[in-house]
């Protein structure tokens, strides 16, 4: 006759080997900071541009809400002096728009770029803009056309001026 533990003992152990697993764990530190890996702020207007044109409409991405925020000439404005259409977009918008853009998935972002943007349609912002993923307003974006490329490249770490500056003139 073989004696196999009860349940009771069963829970028992697995209770004992999780305590001690906890006791040798150690806390994260809260003081810790993992560092944004992103493409460069210094190259981004030109997609800032294209986004606010594009997506930053006050029914769409302008609006504080959302998780991808948009801010500029075209909408939504950092500044409430300042109303959609008036003045230029400001640095301070275009940097709020990146921090909303490279903040929306920080570790899909890390990926992208740390493998020089291949694979861009493992984000969201990529993803959404194609098509690929429902999207409120539908696919905006062709993979591989000018508009695509503004972001892609920008994503690469090779910003594609020509391509942002046809994107923006795209209606």
């Amino acid at each position: 006759m073989t004696c196999a533990p009860g349940p009771a003992l069963r829970v028992g152990l697995l209770g004992i080997l999780v305590a001690a697993g906890l006791a040798c764990a150690s806390a994260p530190d809260p003081n810790a900071r993992v560092p944004i890996v992103a493409p460069d702020l210094a190259s981004f207007t030109p997609v800032s541009a294209f986004l606010n044109h594009r997506c930053g409409s006050l029914d769409c991405h302008g609006q504080w809400g959302r998780n991808l925020r948009l801010l500029g000439h075209e909408g939504l404005r950092l500044d409430p002096a300042d109303a959609p259409g008036g003045s230029a977009t400001t640095t301070a918008e275009i940097g709020a728009n990146y921090e909303s853009v490279v903040g929306l998935e920080p570790e899909l972002m890390r990926v992208v770029v740390e493998e020089g943007g291949a694979h861009p349609e493992r984000l969201t912002l990529v993803r959404k803009g194609r098509g690929a993923e429902h999207h409120k307003g539908g696919a905006l974006v062709i993979t591989g056309d000018a508009q695509d490329r503004c972001v892609t490249s920008w994503l690469a770490g090779a910003l594609d001026q020509t391509a942002c500056t046809a994107a923006l003139a795209t209606p």
